[in-house]
């Protein structure tokens, strides 16, 4: 039964009952109780009461209801609120202003989404203090917005460089025009410097061959790059991987194909990427032209690499939070390490002694903080008495 048809009964049986107690009031004390009646007048009283009482009841639930239906279009109103493409982030990133001979760290990792992975993930991260943090895609998974990731990824709110992924790009204008805006960038690829390393962000998922603007962009960076005296590290972050053991995501092959002899040519030392979500880091490694996808290990220790001499190593740091987690079906020679069912992130030392300068690659896992993977790069210092120069973004007209 509805509960105003139920409220409505008990109004009516409670009137009765008063009815009865009425009536009974009125019986003649006599012998002849059964010639006594109730007055006419009395019972059209009571009546009159009982759908009064009705009434009121009635106005009462109305008000109720209306009540109930404002609550219910407050929540609808809330609810759009929520989806609504928050533009108070202030993520404009702070960069080192001189390329004087500073140690420095930076953490990186990539496929975030919103979980309690993730929320660790960058928990840990602040724990190492990165003045620089490299996100290497896939923020905010299958959301209509980044808000969810923007707001986690806060405390790094000056420091953050993106990378973007498959998810940023793909779900919609409205969340990848969000990441624009709040990083203030108008191409999906762009470089920078930060004290003597120079970084370049790839989007993999754009048009990427000889004739893209993309490419042109790159092979003119990297060439500035390479002369520049003050310049002792390049760095390039990606998001889909160029050398991966069998797993979810295969190697994105043309990009590789086209983009690593480049590399090779200009010395880039580090190659950052995400997609599959695990972890794999390579040994140093040229470009196979006779074979692309078996690349040429130049130093096969697990560690204690020379960047002027060695080759790039590649890594797959798809590990910030997103699951499900991608099986590795096999390890390929090429691959020095790798590990799968682990969240964390990659952090990046570079320190500067005399003549010599280097980079400290350390994975830490989210659960017990251990040191899963180590390696290091050391090169001769290019410049020994820099000076100062303002850092410089370089993006495509």
């Amino acid at each position: 039964m509805a509960p105003s048809a139920s409220k409505n009964v008990a109004i009516i049986i409670a009137f009765l009952a008063v009815s009865f107690v009425f009536t009974s009031s009125l019986i003649i004390n006599s012998e002849n109780v059964a010639q006594a009646k109730p007055n006419k007048k009395d019972i059209e009283k009571i009546i009159k009461q009982v759908k009064e009482k009705l009434r009121d009841n009635d106005d009462d639930e109305k008000e109720e209801e209306k009540d109930d239906d404002d609550e219910k279009e407050d929540e609808k109103e809330d609810e759009k609120e929520d989806e609504k493409v928050n533009t108070d982030y202030d993520y404009d990133f702070v960069a080192e202003g001189d390329d004087k001979l500073q140690n420095f760290n930076f953490a990186a990792a990539g496929d975030f989404g919103c979980s309690q992975n993730a929320k660790k993930t960058i928990s840990n991260m602040l724990d190492k203090k990165p003045e620089l943090v490299l996100p290497l895609g896939d923020f905010s998974v299958e959301d209509n917005t980044g808000n969810c990731w923007l707001d986690l990824i806060s405390p790094f709110e000056n420091k953050l460089q993106i990378t973007f992924g498959y998810h940023d790009i793909n779900e919609g204008p409205t969340k990848l025009d969000q990441y624009k805006e709040v990083f203030g960038l108008e191409k999906l690829y762009y470089s920078f410097d930060y004290g003597r390393v120079h970084f370049i962000v790839m989007s993999t998922l754009s048009d990427s061959n000889v004739t893209s603007d993309q490419y042109k962009f790159i092979e003119k960076d990297l060439k500035e790059a390479s002369e520049n005296e003050n310049i002792d590290w390049i760095v390039v972050t990606s998001y889909a991987p160029f050398y991966t053991s069998p797993s979810t995501h295969p190697a994105k092959k043309y990009v590789r194909n086209l983009y690593h002899p480049l590399f090779d040519e200009y010395g880039v030392d580090l190659v950052l990427t995400a997609h599959n979500h695990n972890y794999q880091r390579t040994y140093p490694v040229t470009f196979n032209p006779n074979k692309a996808s078996d690349p040429t290990v130049t130093n096969g220790f697990s560690t204690g690499y020379l960047g002027n001499k060695d080759g790039i190593v590649y890594a797959v740091v798809g590990t910030a939070g997103e699951g499900p987690v991608h099986p590795l079906m096999g390890r390929l020679p090429y691959v020095a390490t790798q590990f799968e069912g682990k969240f964390g992130f990659l952090n990046i030392e570079i320190s500067n002694g005399n003549p010599h300068t280097k980079i400290s690659g350390t994975f830490y896992d989210n659960i017990s903080g251990d040191v899963v993977d180590y390696f290091t790069i050391e090169k001769e210092i290019k410049n020994q008495n820099p000076h100062n120069v303002l850092v410089q973004y370089q993006q495509q007209n």
